[in-house]
């Protein structure tokens, strides 16, 4: 209870100018009215959560474009990438117990690898003409992602 006396507010503009996507970064913490005046593990916990639902999203979402694929070849990226979001979603499972103890360090990584899996998924998709939903979710959870990182390089 001390601690939670004792914290400051986080400096959004300063997370955002270290963002990769300062732009996304800007509009993602202006929308969301729970990050004014949140201290950094409040923000963490804040985007961490929305790191969460894009991967699930997106996982839904190539589901059930699997479903819905009739070029076997897309069919097989498709699969391919529902193994991504997997692993991501493993990742960030993971990360969860870093962030609930304020392992910055820990939370990084764990979130680091995370990325991987939508990354990965979008260059396999590079070469077809795919559901733009779809690379839109990764771009969306490559952009939060990072917000996590310059988060967890401040804890």
């Amino acid at each position: 209870m001390i601690g939670a006396l004792n914290a400051q507010v986080a400096d959004i503009k300063a997370i955002c100018g270290k963002a990769k996507n300062q732009s996304f970064c800007t509009s993602y913490m202006k929308s969301n009215p729970k990050t004014s005046g949140a201290d950094l593990q409040t923000l963490a916990k804040i985007t961490f959560g929305s790191a969460q639902t894009s991967a699930s999203e997106g996982f839904k979402k190539i589901q059930s474009l699997v479903k819905t694929a009739t070029n076997p070849t897309m069919k097989k990226a498709y699969t391919s990438c529902v193994q991504h979001y997997k692993s991501a979603i493993s990742s960030l499972n993971d990360a969860k117990q870093s962030l609930a103890s304020g392992d910055g360090k820990g939370l990084n990584i764990k979130v680091s690898a995370a990325m991987e899996g939508p990354s990965t998924c979008e260059q396999d998709m590079a070469n077809f003409k795919v559901d733009p939903s779809a690379v839109k979710n990764s771009g969306d959870f490559q952009n939060i992602c990072g917000i996590v990182l310059v988060i967890s390089n401040m804890m």
